[in-house]
């Protein structure tokens, strides 16, 4: 019973005096996490990094999940945020920022969202126009009014996400440049921001004018607490927004119009696509035949085919590299995903405005694939 009382005696004396030594203060971030960070400990010193993703089922979420489920092997537990989507990412990235829940109108569907970690983020991905309107300051971080300069690349992965637009057949919709001069109420199902604005400068859409005559934009993303329903969404008149058949929040319109709505599929002008196509971070491809009930032809198109694993300038070389061996390494989980992504070897260090990642850039030398 002595021996049982001295042990415990010496444990309790323990617990105290060893969160006074340098280097185990209660809460004290590991060397190298960001000081703000809160406990428990996050930060690749931790080996518990934060990815800026998005939600659970959308794309930047899903390569959140792939580089959580590629790090593993290698002891690092990747710390999700499932709310980092839109403009949130590369604004707490590059400022470096704690996540921030968003409002309730802007959460596409809370089954797929959680409260974010309270810790800057190490890791992050967003599609290459994105990042690079941030970058210079422009676009939707316009109003921001500064550069962040401090992003690396350290993987592109592609995906192939169509721009598509389509009117359901009891419109009589044929061609977008009759939505101009339509006299009857038109309503478009359009997705939140990207190239939409584009199209509708190109044919003429106004928005103020849709509403003039009882008609106007429902949002393409969704559902949310609040927003329209699946129904209601495909009873619109036209269809613009990108997409493919799977079911994420900002691509599910197609899924569910092309089902709930017999859609008549429209072309672009090539006028239009040349021009899109000059956009840095966008490319000509050509819609293949039967990708969604209601397409009965091959259709030129465009897409914005890369998508950025990223982090910052202060980012450790050998944490780069050590992502940039797992995404390689771990290729397989891409293309498992319900939307297919390639880790293309002639492409994975390619990003011709943000640098690459010294650290990754080592590891794509020793393998080759950069020269």
């Amino acid at each position: 019973m002595r021996r049982l009382i001295r042990t415990f005696l010496c444990i309790a004396v323990f617990s105290m005096v060893l969160p006074q030594l340098p280097g185990f203060a209660q809460n004290a971030a590991p060397a190298g996490v960001h000081p703000t960070t809160t406990a428990p400990p996050y930060g690749i010193a931790a080996m518990r990094p934060v990815f800026a993703g998005a939600c659970k089922a959308c794309p930047w979420g899903v390569l959140g999940k792939v580089t959580a489920d590629a790090l593993r092997p290698y002891g690092y537990n990747v710390q999700n945020c499932w709310v980092c989507w839109s403009m949130y990412g590369p604004r707490e990235m590059g400022d470096k920022t704690f996540p921030v829940m968003p409002p309730a109108d802007d959460v596409n569907d809370p089954v797929y969202a959680e409260m974010p970690p309270q810790a800057v983020p190490d890791l992050s991905a967003t599609m290459e126009s994105l990042l690079v309107a941030a970058w210079n300051g422009t676009g939707p971080f316009a109003k921001d009014h500064k550069q962040r300069h401090n992003y690396r690349v350290i993987a592109v992965v592609r995906n192939t996400s169509y721009l598509m637009a389509a009117a359901s057949k009891k419109s009589g919709i044929t061609s977008l440049w009759q939505i101009k001069d339509r006299k009857e109420p038109t309503w478009i199902a359009a997705g939140p921001g990207g190239i939409d604005p584009d199209v509708f400068n190109y044919y003429g859409i106004k928005v103020e004018d849709l509403k003039a005559k009882g008609g106007g934009i429902l949002p393409a993303v969704g559902p949310s607490p609040g927003q329209i329903t699946r129904e209601q969404r495909a009873a619109a008149d036209v269809f613009i927004s990108a997409g493919l058949l799977v079911n994420t929040p900002e691509q599910r319109v197609w899924y569910e119009a092309s089902q709930l709505s017999d859609l008549v599929f429209l072309d672009f002008d090539e006028a239009l696509l040349a021009k899109l196509a000059q956009v840095p971070g966008m490319e000509r491809v050509t819609i293949p035949l039967a990708i969604l009930r209601g397409v009965d032809r091959s259709i030129p198109s465009i897409v914005q085919p890369n998508t950025f694993i990223y982090a910052r300038d202060d980012t450790p070389d050998s944490f780069a590299y050590a992502v940039a061996k797992a995404l390689d390494e771990q290729r397989h989980l891409f293309r498992e995903q319900m939307m297919a992504w390639y880790y293309d070897t002639n492409h994975v260090a390619d990003s011709k405005v943000i640098p690459m990642h010294p650290g990754a850039m080592k590891y794509y030398r020793e393998r080759g694939y950069v020269k």
